[in-house]
């Protein structure tokens, strides 16, 4: 019996989904009750697709005491590590490395599971990322917790092989990271 209440907590750590977020900085008990209720402020009507996917992405905040914000624009965002120089624009061209996953915790893509970073034109993707880059300066770490209107909206994204990579309506969590702005 004594065996079993050892091997109890190694069985349920391996049930469920694969959360292969990173870990979050401790924050002590008085920081994420005021993270929590600042969250609580912001639920919205459930009553439609935004309003069950904005209280999604805020119950994942809460869940994993992420001290994110609202954007205006609908999309919630953390900025983890500042940056250096100026903030990034609409044109500039950029590498980063960046992990997307469902709210779950399960990883969709990543630039670091393939060994090379992503380049783009910041207003070539998707409206967060658009958007949340325009928030930070180049060296910076960012969080983005999106709905699915602000990413990849009622098509998803599908592989080149026609593979289904995001469903349709999903709302996402994005760690973006090593913002490096490229010379023309």
């Amino acid at each position: 019996m004594r065996l079993f209440y050892l091997l109890l907590p190694l069985f349920l750590c391996t049930c469920g989904p694969a959360d292969t977020t990173p870990a979050e900085p401790a924050r002590d008990e008085a920081e994420r009750s005021a993270i929590e209720e600042r969250l609580i402020t912001e639920l919205s009507p459930s009553d439609d697709l935004a309003g069950r996917q904005r209280n999604a992405i805020i119950n994942r905040a809460i869940d994993r005491n992420y001290d994110v914000y609202a954007a205006p624009e609908g999309y919630f965002y953390e900025v983890l590590q500042e940056g250096e120089y100026n903030p990034l624009d609409t044109g500039d061209i950029v590498t980063v490395h960046y992990t997307g996953t469902f709210l779950d915790g399960a990883e969709f893509d990543s630039s670091r599971r393939r060994g090379d970073p992503l380049r783009f034109r910041v207003g070539d993707l998707i409206p967060a990322w658009n958007l949340a880059l325009q928030r930070v300066r180049p060296g910076a770490r960012l969080r983005v917790l999106t709905p699915s209107s602000l990413a990849y909206g009622p098509d998803g994204l599908a592989a080149p092989n026609g593979d289904t990579l995001v469903p349709a309506d999903t709302p996402l969590e994005f760690l973006i990271e090593d913002i490096r702005i490229l010379e023309e």
